[in-house]
């Protein structure tokens, strides 16, 4: 019977993420960061947290993707556990913040309930650093999160006291010659099947996901399409690069980004095509993700008066960090203007 209906249905449903989610009109997804973005700036609706920080002293560690699964054939992030892991107990060692930037757990294609104890290692070591030090944000994959009930219901457990879940991250940081504002979400922001409002939540929740599970059908979006992926990663260069003295930093592609520059060697392959002497502002990075089939991991490290974009990889069966990418904050904001 499920083959037959992922005969029946894959094309339907593929025209469906892709028209809904996969590639969202850009004037739907500026509005949409727009609106959070001041969301943030004014601390309307508790959707996003605001934390200042001294750039001298400000250690946050931003990861996303990880995608838990209940390490059946199924689940992403079985290959990358180890690493993941390796890398939070270093950072809760180090005293820094971790941002957890959202599709931390992947609730479209398994229930929630089947994927918490198989993953109770990470889920130690993330809690670990709540509440002083844990900010965690949801995505399109755990959009569920988003409903304060089910956060208590299922994460109480885990994230003692009560956990707040937001939408986005503000990192104000002083002590540059600007001020400057890190906006940090997980950058679904304009899939209309999994952002705006109320009734394309519960539709994603409690019918597209049970589909998705029951069918295994993988439909296309902006982490497993490179077209839409750099569609993606342009739209958010574009919305930052309007804005003075912000950086943004999403994930959700899958695809690591370094100061709107392509991972890695960013200054000669950016995401945008420009002529000759024309600046690309350096407004844009990406997480990456914390499932590669490799078993490596990246994110952005927030450390030193630097931001950086680091690797997690085994070498001789150890969890080794590689900074793949640094810049000053200092260096960066003067291209800001």
């Amino acid at each position: 019977m499920r083959k037959i209906l992922q005969y029946l249905l894959r094309k339907p449903l593929t025209w469906i993420g892709n028209t809904l989610a996969a590639s969202p009109k850009q004037e739907i997804v500026f509005s949409s960061l727009s609106a959070l973005y001041q969301q943030g700036l004014t601390d309307k609706d508790n959707a996003v947290k605001t934390i200042h920080s001294d750039v001298s002293t400000a250690k946050f560690i931003i990861f996303s993707d990880q995608h838990k699964g209940n390490k059946s054939w199924a689940d992403d992030f079985q290959l990358s556990e180890q690493n993941y892991c390796a890398a939070l107990e270093h950072y809760h060692k180090e005293d820094f913040h971790f941002i957890n930037l959202g599709d931390s757990e992947e609730l479209w294609k398994f229930k929630t309930a089947e994927l918490l104890v198989p993953n109770e290692k990470s889920l130690a070591l993330e809690s670990a650093f709540h509440p002083q030090r844990y900010t965690k944000t949801f995505g399109n994959h755990d959009i569920i999160w988003k409903d304060k009930f089910a956060v208590n219901f299922y994460l109480k457990k885990y994230y003692p006291p009560s956990l707040t879940v937001y939408e986005g991250v503000l990192l104000q940081i002083n002590g540059l010659s600007i001020p400057l504002n890190i906006f940090c979400t997980h950058g679904h922001q304009g899939d209309l099947m999994s952002d705006n409002n109320a009734f394309s939540t519960w539709i994603v929740a409690h019918i597209w996901m049970p589909v998705q599970r029951f069918l295994r059908i993988n439909i296309n979006s902006a982490s497993m399409d490179f077209s839409l992926r750099n569609q993606h990663n342009k739209m958010m260069h574009e919305w930052s690069s309007e804005r003075r003295n912000l950086l943004l930093i999403t994930g959700h592609t899958h695809s690591p980004v370094f100061a709107s520059g392509r991972y890695f060697q960013h200054p000669n392959n950016k995401i945008l095509p420009i002529e000759d002497n024309t600046l690309v502002r350096p407004s844009y990075f990406n997480t990456g993700c914390c499932c590669f089939n490799d078993g490596d991991i990246t994110g952005i490290e927030i450390a030193d008066g630097y931001i950086r974009l680091v690797k997690w990889y085994d070498e001789n069966e150890l969890s080794v960090k590689k900074v793949l990418e640094e810049i000053s904050f200092e260096a960066l904001v003067q291209d800001l203007h």
